[in-house]
């Protein structure tokens, strides 16, 4: 008998019968608890070796959430940044990345990036800031 590959059928072990239909739902899971432990590492405003403390400041209006990120210096630098969001809610997961360049003044604050999101009461938000410049980079996030 010859097989060829378009008739060929997997036989599923006995311990995997059903395991597909559960495979969204552990996709979904594995992603939140990944998303969740990045943003537990390192959740509030940090100034690393790269001499940046980074924020992320939120303020709600009614069912929107206005995300912005922050970047602050004791001397002058300059750099790149990238804000991602990621929103968990009842009609599914969406995510949103922003990046660009900066140059701060010292002693000053930089407002790098600002995003308003839909979030009603049941909705979970994770953010993640990085900003790099030549000395390193750093890091902070949501929730706090």
């Amino acid at each position: 008998m010859q097989m060829s590959a378009s008739s060929f059928q997997a036989v599923e072990p006995f311990f995997c019968v059903g395991l597909n239909r559960w495979r969204p739902a552990f996709n979904l899971l594995a992603t939140f608890f990944c998303l969740s432990a990045l943003s537990f590492s390192s959740a509030a405003p940090a100034l690393s070796q790269a001499g940046v403390e980074c924020e992320i400041a939120t303020n709600r209006k009614d069912q929107l959430l206005v995300v912005q990120a922050i970047a602050k210096s004791p001397s002058a630098v300059s750099g790149t940044y990238r804000l991602i969001l990621v929103k968990h809610g009842a009609s599914g997961t969406s995510q949103s990345i922003q990046q660009g360049n900066f140059d701060l003044q010292p002693g000053s604050d930089g407002l790098l990036a600002t995003t308003v999101v839909d979030a009603p009461a049941n909705t979970e938000l994770t953010a993640r800031l990085l900003v790099e410049t030549d000395r390193g980079v750093s890091q902070c996030g949501l929730p706090q």
